[in-house]
């Protein structure tokens, strides 16, 4: 661990990479507000790393769970200057080794992230619950990605009308997430039905009700419960196929509710703040609150002119607006990292937030700014916050309400706190889905949509396929881990599918536009040319396509099912990688174990806090190949690990002979 987090300082070293990032930070700093870039250099700005982030906890080796702790324990990781800091002793008071300890800390972490997106899928089944019982709280836009849900999970379609399908695949999902009934989850069965037999002799196979699963889970890791390494890093792997799973339904459910993403042009940057405009951040997961702010802001535009604008511009962040650009074609001002920064401009009239990943730090910023912070959904409830309430029942209302708020407060937004960089942001295509690229694929062969693609791998024109997924971090440059693989990986012919603030960040570098085609293999380039011709996008075809939002990791596990099943064989046999480079959060920990349990070996080159523990280090990157036919691959510098990702893509293009 100690080369990883050297490798980390190296890289964050090299500054920012994004002029519109760097130049609002440096506003903020004239304004005496902080950023998580600042929090970042007070770590590293001690003598001797005394000021260093906790080694303990780096490690992977403080337990603070019960009040016999906190415990610590000792690891030939730990610097110098903290070995005078260590008890001598093995064990924690309760008799946790370092293994146990280790691997147990890492489960709390997967099962956060798998609550998350357990959460966000429970919401999206109930809407579509409750807008099938009352029509006047939602359309349902999707009819024919109902039709298509419902048989793939054994509903019988015929004759039946749209309201009561909906219902009854609302009521499925439900079943699933909170029970009862008994045996696998039917989404379980609907992503990957002929990769379920392998999963099934894993014992990975979740069964319905994940969230009393998740409540043993959480049980398993109180203290005097599970002490077996190896069953409780089990448990993260089939906690991972639980999350892969909600993803799933979330991403289902939302097409259904409000329509499948299509290919559009957009733009990303900080730029697209409009400083003559009332500007609208959207903010968070869920994209019922982008759908319903997007509609009331058009209605609202006459209002927005009487106040003194000249309109009222909806934007984007993090996931909420990744949804919001795929299917509305709003612009997005940027990644999760940057949302201090984009409301620091003294721009923004409102952010308003549904859950996850929205930092506490906008409560302090935007307590010096005219700008509102909103809150919609009771999960996320913030200091100097105005929340309003948003669900399906009470939709209408409440998106108004947040709209006149953010009229409100652009009439007193003050042009002497506000800032806009002079550099630039891109234009980008989002909107890419697996029905988008099986549609164009289609025009290619329409009675085996999948033949041309299968047969493109298979003669090496295209080497596989990489999703770059997950959240950007401080502790490295952040952007350039994505931005380097993405390169190489394309130099190389693979082709790249990116999602979440992955996608975002590939997007603000100029990978998301017809231009960036430069960057691809010649091989890579003729056919990615083919399929922006097919989808009509002549000359703006991107090398790296934008799959959606991160719930929509799971369009990457369908496509990698469907090809495995065309095939007849299994996923962990097919030339595929991905990466969360620079993962942060819960939810990324474990959407990357449900992507191994699915047999796709994932990188990643953020240290993680797993060191302490050499036991659980080799069964995640090595051992559980046996098992799942896939691993983590953790690499800080990312031109090799593209190259570790390329040499995996040949490996299993060699096992296939190929």
């Amino acid at each position: 661990m100690k080369a990883w987090l050297e490798e980390e300082k190296s890289l964050r070293q090299n500054g920012f990479a994004d002029r519109q990032i760097q130049q609002t930070v440096e506003f903020m700093r004239q304004q005496g507000m902080e950023t998580l870039w600042d929090v970042q250099n007070t770590y590293d700005s001690g003598l001797f790393g005394l000021t260093d982030r906790c080694s303990f906890g780096s490690n992977g080796l403080c337990c603070r769970n019960c009040n016999l702790g906190p415990c610590r324990l000792d690891s030939d990781q730990l610097p110098m200057h903290m070995k005078v800091a260590v008890p001598d002793t093995q064990r924690s008071s309760c008799g946790k080794t370092a293994d146990t300890m280790v691997a147990g800390m890492f489960l709390q972490t997967v099962m956060r992230g798998v609550s998350s997106h357990v959460g966000h899928a429970i919401h999206v089944a109930r809407a579509l619950v409750e807008s099938a019982e009352d029509s006047s709280t939602l359309e349902i836009k999707g009819k024919d990605k109902l039709i298509a849900v419902a048989e793939s999970v054994g509903i019988d379609t015929k004759n039946i009308e749209t309201a009561e399908l909906a219902k009854k695949v609302g009521q499925k999902a439900l079943e699933d997430l909170l029970g009862p009934g008994k045996g696998p989850m039917s989404f379980a069965i609907a992503l990957a039905p002929k990769n379920i037999e392998r999963l099934v002799k894993a014992g990975l196979v979740p069964e319905k009700g994940a969230a009393e699963t998740i409540v043993q889970g959480v049980h398993s890791t109180a203290q005097g419960m599970m002490s077996s390494s190896k069953h409780i890093l089990m448990s993260t792997v089939r906690f991972g196929v639980i999350d892969v799973i909600a993803l799933y339904i979330s991403t289902q459910i939302q097409d259904i509710l409000f329509g499948t993403p299509a290919p559009m042009a957009s733009k990303i940057g900080i730029d697209v703040l409009d400083e003559q405009k009332v500007n609208i951040l959207v903010h968070g997961h869920v994209p019922l609150l982008s759908e319903m702010v997007v509609n009331y802001a058009n209605k609202m535009e006459d209002k927005a002119k009487k106040a003194g604008a000249k309109g009222i511009n909806v934007v984007g962040i993090c996931c909420t607006g990744n949804e919001a650009l795929g299917r509305l074609g709003i612009p997005m001002t940027g990644s999760t990292i940057m949302q201090e920064i984009v409301v620091g401009t003294g721009l923004v009239d409102a952010v308003c937030a549904d859950v996850q990943c929205v930092y506490p730090s906008l409560s302090t910023i935007t307590s010096k700014l005219h700008t509102r912070l909103i809150t919609t959904m009771p999960e996320l409830r913030m200091d100097n916050e105005i929340y309003i309430e948003l669900n399906p029942e009470n939709a209408d209302e409440s998106a108004q309400k947040i709209v006149e708020e953010s009229i409100n407060a652009y009439k007193e937004r003050n042009p002497e706190k506000t800032f806009m960089p002079t550099a630039k942001g891109h234009g980008l295509v989002g909107g890419f889905t697996v029905e988008a690229l099986l549609s164009v694929l289609a025009k290619l062969d329409s009675e085996k949509p999948l033949k041309p693609l299968v047969d493109l791998i298979a003669n090496g024109t295209v080497q596989g396929v990489a999703v770059l997924a997950g959240c950007l971090s401080p502790k490295v440059q952040n952007d350039m881990s994505f931005i380097t693989i993405a390169k190489e990986l394309l130099k190389n012919n693979v082709l790249v599918l990116a999602t979440g603030c992955a996608a975002t960040a590939c997007a603000r570098h100029g990978l998301m536009e017809g231009e960036a085609m430069e960057f691809a293999g010649e091989p890579l380039r003729g056919v990615l040319k083919t399929i922006g011709g097919a989808a009509g996008l002549n000359g703006q075809m991107p090398p790296v396509l934008h799959f959606g939002s991160c719930v929509d990791n799971s369009r990457c596990a369908v496509l990698a099912s469907a090809v495995a099943d065309y095939l007849g064989t299994s996923i962990d046999k097919l030339p595929l990688v991905a990466s969360a480079a620079e993962h942060v959060v819960e939810k990324a920990a474990a959407i990357y174990m449900g992507v191994i349990a699915l047999g796709i070996t994932t990188h990643i080159g953020v240290t993680p806090k797993l060191s302490g523990s050499p036991y659980v280090v080799d069964m995640l990157t090595n051992e559980l190949n046996e098992i799942t036919g896939s691993s983590l691959l953790i690499e800080i510098d990312p031109k090799k690990a593209a190259h570790k990702m390329i040499d995996h893509i040949k490996k299993k293009r060699a096992e296939l002979g190929i």
